[in-house]
């Protein structure tokens, strides 16, 4: 199958998934007010793939069946494959203000990763790399849509999984001769109501101990669909203003509330086929560095960043505009810094592109320097983004009414006292909706909380930087300064008693 249609993606959701929300399961999730939204905004990104301007930078051509198949799912063998998937990621990021974290791309390119490092699944306990090589085909002629669980349940946060005993955290509890039993729970399945698959692999950051494994039961990888039998989502409740009298009142999240959930498996079978990693005690080493599926993952991380910053920042140029705001110097140097938030994360794209080096495995992978840069410093940004737009809209942004009361009986108040100086009220009403909804609603709560924490723990992630960066380098540049100046000391300084003889003193 090439790459589907908006109509055969919504069909595919109408599956058995056991998806609970508010207290009850929902049945067609493509129905349900709580999902729809985002559905049909996933819909519309698989049919862009379609659209005859975007075809050929949305997909290339499949290596074993020759059908259009999209471009997040190549292996680069070249930097100018890197920069077209990262062009290709750009067009999705830009259709959706970068608000869609896991848009099908970010699990495609992890995927593909993975099946190119093939060879790091063959371990000693199980060999899975037939089985990713396998898998990564399946999705990509099939352009299923993907979610994954890589974390465990906050039960005891002071110790790391296969360092203690749990009923709750997911395990493997049987082996069959079909495949493996799983119980427990991981989470958290960012997408899950409307994903085709679930990815369950091993946590991605390793705790530094040299303590043993107690258990292997833990220590497992595989995908299966999310309509499996046994496998549950309880999902959070939606962000959005489900009731709002008009669309126009929550503009972005209506649209891309992709919803979060904890996935639960109640004795589910894995097929032996679907299993990458079994009972291996290395099996974080081998998701988080073997197969250097990093740095494709935080490239679309990268990209979307990109789209969202210079979105927040044409938000902000625009409410100032409205009110006239933008002729005040203070809140010139306010928008000067939401564009040089916006230029850093196009520069940390730029250069990761630029950059991008041939792997092992005979693919190439983006630079990770400059990926890095932006992981330790693009949440922060962005939370200075919001408080921008926050501080530019003041009282506006509290005030603002629906859009809605435009059609109601107060509409000529609204129309006389609603406008500003460079806005009628339809107008004004609207873009102030909209920046309420991106910095100051329970959406855009969730939107900072996922820049800070979605790819891990960031003061982990920065003290890893740390350990890995060239130090010693630029430690011994000062010390051979320090030394090079104290050969070059004239003597005769210490008997100097005038400041003006120091020029003199050094050959």
């Amino acid at each position: 199958m090439p790459v589907r249609t908006a109509a055969q993606y919504m069909e595919s959701l109408k599956d058995d998934r056991s998806i609970y929300i508010e207290g009850e399961r929902i049945k067609d999730v493509t129905k349900d007010n709580r999902f729809v939204g985002a559905a049909e905004t996933m819909a519309e990104l698989l049919q862009m793939q379609h659209e005859k301007d975007l075809k050929e930078v949305l997909t290339y051509n499949s290596p074993t069946s020759g059908e259009s198949v999209g471009m997040s799912h190549i292996q680069p063998k070249s930097k100018e494959d890197i920069k077209a998937r990262g062009d290709a990621m750009k067009v999705w990021m830009d259709a959706t203000c970068g608000m869609l974290g896991r848009s099908p791309d970010y699990k495609n390119v992890m995927v593909s990763a993975w099946a190119a490092a093939a060879k790091s699944f063959e371990r000693e306990t199980f060999d899975g790399s037939a089985n990713i090589k396998n898998y990564y085909e399946y999705v990509r002629e099939n352009d299923l849509m993907m979610t994954h669980v890589l974390v465990n349940p906050q039960v005891d946060r002071s110790r790391p999984a296969h360092l203690q005993e749990s009923e709750i955290v997911a395990q493997i509890v049987k082996e069959t001769d079909a495949g493996i039993i799983v119980r427990g729970a991981r989470m958290v399945a960012t997408l899950c109501a409307l994903a085709n698959e679930i990815i369950v692999m091993p946590a991605a950051v390793t705790w530094q101990t040299n303590e043993e494994h107690k258990t292997t039961n833990y220590a497992f990888g595989f995908a299966i669909p999310t309509s499996t039998p046994g496998l549950k989502f309880i999902c959070r409740p939606p962000v959005g203003h489900l009731s709002a009298a008009s669309p126009m009142d929550g503009p972005l999240s209506l649209r891309y509330d992709e919803s979060d959930g904890v996935a639960v498996f109640d004795d589910v079978l894995v097929p032996w086929e679907r299993v990458f990693l079994f009972r291996d005690k290395e099996a974080e080493a081998v998701i988080r560095g073997k197969t250097g599926a990093g740095p494709h993952a935080l490239h679309q991380s990268v990209v979307r960043a990109t789209s969202k910053s210079e979105f927040m920042m044409a938000l902000a140029l625009a409410i100032a505009k409205s009110t006239k705001i933008d002729e005040h110097n203070h809140v010139q140097v306010m928008l000067a810094e939401t564009i040089n938030i916006a230029e850093f994360a196009r520069t940390c794209r730029i250069g990761a592109e630029a950059e991008a080096h041939e792997t092992q495995f005979g693919t190439f992978a983006p630079a990770m320097r400059h990926i890095s840069l932006w992981q330790g410093m693009f949440w922060k940004l962005y939370n200075r983004q919001c408080e921008i737009i926050n501080t530019l809209g003041a009282g506006g942004l509290v005030g603002v009414p629906s859009y809605a009361e435009l059609a109601g009986e107060v509409k000529g108040d609204v129309e006389k006292y609603f406008q500003t100086a460079n806005a009628d009220s339809p107008k004004r009403i609207k873009l102030n909706r909209l920046a309420y909804d991106a910095a100051l609603s329970s959406f855009a709560g969730r939107q900072r909380l996922y820049e800070q924490y979605y790819s891990g723990d960031p003061m982990r992630s920065m003290s890893l930087m740390y350990r890995m960066y060239p130090k010693d380098e630029h430690i011994d540049r000062v010390h051979n300064m320090l030394d090079d100046l104290e050969k070059r000391q004239n003597p005769e300084w210490p008997k100097q008693d005038s400041g003006a003889a120091f020029n003199k003193n050094w050959k």
